[in-house]
């Protein structure tokens, strides 16, 4: 993990600021004991193939799906994860993947966004006019995404790539995740406590008062009214007003916790460190850890329907079928 922050915040405006953030969320934190759920269904670890660090993953259906990390690595799967073919594109960190058909998917780097048509058998980098790190992406069709990443940086492209153009805001700190419900709705959270909302595709970015001031790492919406975020020292915010209004729920673990998704507005799950995972059926107003096989750092969710993965640290890969 070290040889990552290293190569990636070099190359990012505003290093020391970055590489705090990065440390502080990677960061070990001693454990703290708490309940577990009955476990009614298990995550189950996979044999990635790999020890690289693993910090995104994205599915197209139950059998199709891609995971990005360190040195370059892009792994793909036809058979739900059960077993991984391994690549490399690129000699620096990927950060996130994001596929919205069979054939067309996309990854974000250093200053540069990578795109396939063929399913992942080649990539090719789209023009992107920007020297920072893109740590997060979002499609919401085959066509038009986002990515943001340090100094502020939010891209935008209505054209699956072809061309990606800066959207304006008023800040400069490093966007570390975003989500979109669709095409017009859009949040991103950073550091300092910072969130932005969309209503209209992005052409505006307007802050949100998150009650915080500390990095916050992913944002997950279940529609336009209920959403979550996830940050360090175990932070959980909720909002059932689209945002208007942010509010901590309680968390019996401090571990910096690194990803959010939710299947609906009440039964979600956030994972973190040493193989933390959180789980809650009633909305977040209870949090209880979940039974983890994982010991390393966890950095990225993905739901599809019936089926979830986790990606982390030294190749961890779990899945978990309801």
């Amino acid at each position: 993990m070290a040889k990552f922050k290293t190569g990636f915040q070099t190359k990012i405006v505003r290093k020391q600021s970055f590489r705090l953030a990065c440390i502080i969320f990677c960061g070990s934190l001693a454990f703290l004991g708490c309940s577990e759920d009955a476990a009614q269904f298990e995550w189950k670890q996979l044999k990635s193939g790999t020890e690289a660090h693993l910090y995104g993953v994205h599915f197209i259906d139950a059998k199709r799906g891609w995971a990005v990390g360190t040195e370059g690595v892009v792994l793909s799967t036809k058979n739900g994860g059960t077993s991984w073919a391994s690549t490399s594109i690129a000699k620096s960190a990927l950060t996130q993947v994001h596929f919205t058909t069979p054939n067309n998917g996309w990854i974000v780097s250093i200053g540069t966004v990578l795109y396939t048509g063929s399913g992942g058998i080649s990539w090719s980098a789209q023009g992107v006019n920007t020297k920072s790190g893109l740590l997060d992406l979002y499609f919401v069709s085959t066509t038009e995404g986002w990515a943001v990443g340090g100094k502020g940086t939010i891209l935008h492209t209505e054209n699956g790539g072809l061309r990606w153009e800066h959207q304006r805001r008023s800040s400069e700190n490093h966007l570390w995740g975003i989500h979109f419900v669709d095409n017009l709705h859009g949040w991103s959270v950073g550091e300092e406590g910072e969130v932005l909302h969309t209503q209209n595709g992005g052409k505006q970015w307007i802050p949100q008062q998150s009650g915080v001031e500390q990095p916050l790492f992913a944002v997950h919406f279940a529609n336009l009214t209920h959403g979550w975020i996830v940050g360090t020292n175990g932070l959980i915010l909720q909002t059932s007003n689209g945002g208007q209004t942010w509010h901590q729920q309680k968390n019996p673990v401090k571990q910096n916790l690194r990803d959010v998704a939710f299947h609906n507005e009440t039964e979600g799950w956030a994972v973190g460190e040493k193989g933390l995972i959180l789980h809650t059926t009633d909305g977040g107003t209870t949090w209880s850890r979940y039974p983890s096989p994982a010991q390393y750092n966890l950095q990225n969710i993905y739901f599809l329907k019936n089926a979830g993965w986790i990606v982390g640290a030294n190749g961890t890969m779990l899945r978990r079928y309801y």
